[in-house]
């Protein structure tokens, strides 16, 4: 190793220590388990530093010469320099922690302390009781930092969120492993102190239901930066939403052949109403989710797609109390975890105390093709097999910093990829539960553009998923909802639309000796970077201009 690589390789440390330190709760989620019982600062001045100390590595990787350094340290000065732009975005122009309240709550997750089996049970909750104590001092910050009024739909999912949040504090005492009684006396007593700060922190948030507005969007400005700076895409928007509306267009043509094979002379949403119906009993469908991995892991291992990087299989569970604004979700083990293997991959389950029509409408999107699609996205070959494989990933700086465009673009672009290779023998129900996936995709990604950019209301935007992805009202406007504060939710689209242009030129410059399973294990051996970022190790020089 050259001096210049060893200067490098304690710049890589000072940034991941940097950016671990800002982030503690976060990085012990992911394995680093020095940060357990730590809770993040998020105060102007916390802030500031931390960016300096950034932007002070930053300038100290750009100072070394590129061709100094091997391909591998390459590709991190390129990760770093897009971290740092990207976190600067963040916190100084996008400052979601001034009007989000739901952008603190994962300061809050203490589940890792219970469900992975790390340490001693004993060490994890000296952890835990550590980690709970914080809960008043992160309510009281997100009180201060806060500016008022918020929109109506953050304030009704921030609602949703921290009741569950509270809800899984009071159930929390009962979780607890076998431990000394003195120990659980200590996390009874932080969990009280708590439940003490969350019930006022609720308590403003009902109050501010009467003040909330109806403005959310960021702007054309803001939005057009903040793909730059998270995704390195600088394409126009009037571009994006072309190709999003001749994308809806082709999939909802899609729609009404598949639909016309499957019952000829039925109008689509009619067809797509009665698959609908198809789906488990609440009771059931956690077990036919569990049925629906091993048939997808036996597909991989039989066809020449990607390589499979574990034979775990992730457990397969309700979705927790405070996550439950999406349908479902990959908690997967962390990167940088050396002693625990387990991942769960999290179904929401309609709440038993909602009216018997509100639960068979939530359950209508866990219809059984649907249920496969989302899978697929989930688990195989999507986020379960993407984020299990960064554990083998030798770049730490991969390991540790993710586009959102790359992790949901993947598990997006497998949901097409795995029917494309034969998966369901060509099942027209299938095929239209994956194009009922693609709709919705495609209604998210144009959608955030308008909310944000156009001025299209909540209202518009619910009629928009019930009109062009064939949702129920319930559903749609939660989808609604949380494009008003998650624009960057078009990256599902966004990052499988950049990863098939990537294939498509991969492969033409590979020509006879493309291999569909070499490109997936090359672009995932690259962890989750800006896919520009990937085309740039993936493509020889001068191949990938005018791309993002």
């Amino acid at each position: 190793m050259t001096d210049t690589t060893e200067r490098f390789r304690r710049l890589v440390e000072d940034f991941l220590s940097t950016s671990f330190s800002f982030y503690p709760s976060r990085a012990a989620r992911m394995g680093i388990h020095t940060y357990d019982g730590q809770v993040g600062d998020y105060r102007p001045e916390t802030v500031e530093g931390y960016l300096r100390r950034l932007r002070g590595i930053c300038r100290e990787v750009e100072a070394i010469p590129p061709g100094e350094l091997p391909p591998l340290e390459r590709y991190e000065a390129d990760l770093i320099r897009w971290r740092t732009r990207r976190e600067e975005f963040y916190w100084e122009e996008f400052r979601e922690q001034e009007r989000n309240p739901i952008a603190f709550i994962d300061l809050l997750d203490v589940s890792g302390y219970l469900k992975r089996a790390y340490a001693p049970a004993e060490e994890r909750l000296v952890a835990l009781a550590r980690h709970l104590r914080e809960v008043p001092r992160v309510l009281k910050m997100a009180r201060q930092l806060l500016r008022l009024p918020l929109s109506y739909p953050v304030v009704e999912t921030s609602i949703e969120a921290y009741s569950g949040y509270h809800r899984f504090l009071t159930e929390l005492p009962a979780m607890l492993p076998p431990a000394p009684e003195s120990l659980k006396d200590e996390i009874r007593e932080a969990c009280a102190g708590a439940l003490d700060a969350l019930k006022e922190f609720l308590a403003f948030l009902e109050g501010e239901r009467g003040r909330a507005t109806g403005q959310f969007a960021i702007g054309e400005e803001l939005f057009s930066r903040m793909l730059e700076a998270e995704e390195l895409v600088n394409t126009p928007l009037e571009e994006l939403l072309a190709k999003g509306k001749e994308l809806l267009e082709r999939n909802l043509e899609l729609v009404r052949e598949t639909a016309a094979r499957l019952s000829p002379g039925k109008d689509p949403r009619e067809v797509m109403a009665s698959l609908a119906k198809n789906h488990p009993p609440r009771e059931r469908l956690l077990e036919e989710a569990r049925e629906m991995l091993d048939r997808l892991r036996q597909f991989l291992l039989d066809h020449p797609i990607v390589t499979l990087p574990t034979e775990d299989l992730p457990i397969v569970a309700e979705t927790p109390p405070y996550d439950r604004w999406a349908f479902a979700m990959m908690d997967t083990v962390g990167p940088f975890e050396e002693r625990a293997t387990e991942s769960y991959y999290y179904i929401t389950l309609p709440e038993e105390s909602w009216p018997p029509e509100v639960q068979e409408a939530w359950l209508t999107k866990f219809d059984r093709s649907t249920l496969q699609a989302v899978s697929i996205h989930e688990v195989y070959p999507g986020h379960y097999l993407h984020l299990i494989s960064l554990r083998k990933n030798p770049s730490p700086i991969a390991k540790a910093f993710h586009s959102y465009a790359f992790v949901e673009g993947w598990a997006h672009y497998c949901e097409e990829l795995l029917l494309e290779q034969g998966y369901g023998n060509g099942d027209l129900p299938l095929r239209l539960g994956q194009l009922s996936e693609a709709l919705l995709r495609n209604v998210r990604y144009l959608v955030a553009i308008r909310m944000h950019t156009q001025g299209m209301t909540i209202e518009e935007a619910t009629q928009a998923f019930i009109e062009y992805a064939y949702m129920e009202e319930l559903p749609a406007r939660k989808e609604a909802f949380r494009g008003s504060f998650d624009p960057m939710y078009l990256n599902y689209l966004l990052g499988k639309l950049l990863i098939l242009e990537l294939r498509e030129d991969y492969a033409r410059l590979q020509g006879e000796k493309f291999s569909l399973r070499d490109f997936h294990d090359r672009l995932l051996s690259l962890g989750a970077p800006p896919l520009p970022l990937a085309r740039k190790q993936l493509l020889p020089e001068g191949t990938s201009e005018g791309r993002g």
